[in-house]
C-alpha cells in the first residue's frame, strides 16, 4: 500500500517509466537530484502524515529506505 502511494508521488514529481520497488534508488534509478529529493520527501510527509528529520533524510538512498522511515514514524505517531 505504501509503495503504491509512493509511486503516485514519484509520478507527480519525476519522469520514471520503470517499476518502483523497494530497491529503486532515488538518484541512480529515479534520476532525483538535490532539489527533487526534498520535494518527494515533503510530499510523502504530507501523504502519510509523518515527519522525517533532516538527519533521517540524509540516510534515504532507496524507496525501501523511505518506506522504512514512513513505517517507523507512523508507529511512533508521526
Amino acid at each position: 500500500m505504501i509503495l503504491e502511494r509512493l509511486k503516485t508521488i514519484v509520478d507527480e514529481h519525476l519522469i520514471y517509466e520503470g517499476d518502483l520497488t523497494p530497491e529503486t534508488r532515488m538518484v541512480e534509478d529515479l534520476g532525483a537530484d538535490s532539489f527533487d529529493i526534498p520535494l518527494l520527501i515533503d510530499a510523502a510527509e504530507q501523504e502519510f502524515n509523518v515527519l522525517i528529520s533532516d538527519q533521517e533524510l540524509l540516510k534515504i538512498r532507496t524507496i525501501g529506505d523511505l518506506i522504512s522511515l514512513i513505517n517507523k514514524n507512523e508507529e511512533a505517531g508521526g
